[in-house]
């Protein structure tokens, strides 16, 4: 199964910034956001949670344990489920390559500007 094939964005005339709802799967139905967006390495690591920026945050790590990515998310509609159940690895994995393939997709949505 893509990923891309697991969420879609879907909008709330309350919010400025879109959701994305997961189509497919256990999380079926979960609609959420992305919260703080961080690339690179931690800062510090304090009573054994990574610290990026003074947040504990989730990360994804590349083959040599390097943080490459980090992300905070805020659960819109629970679909259901109980806070519980997003407090695990396959969750936030889930949202980690979502994000990724997001990223992959539409960029960072920071405009790059040149010194040329």
């Amino acid at each position: 199964m893509s990923i891309e094939n697991m969420y879609s964005f879907v909008t709330n005339p309350k919010r400025d910034l879109q959701g994305i709802a997961i189509k497919q799967g256990k999380y079926f139905g979960v609609i959420y956001e992305y919260d703080k967006v961080t690339f690179g390495k931690i800062n510090e690591i304090k009573d054994g949670f990574d610290i990026i920026d003074g947040e504990d945050l989730p990360l994804n790590r590349n083959e040599n344990g390097e943080v490459i990515l980090s992300f905070g998310y805020n659960v819109l509609d629970s679909y259901g489920f109980k806070q519980k159940d997003f407090e695990n690895d396959e969750f936030v994995n889930l949202l980690g390559n979502i994000l990724v393939d997001v990223i992959d997709k539409y960029g960072t949505g920071e405009e790059l500007e040149s010194n040329d």
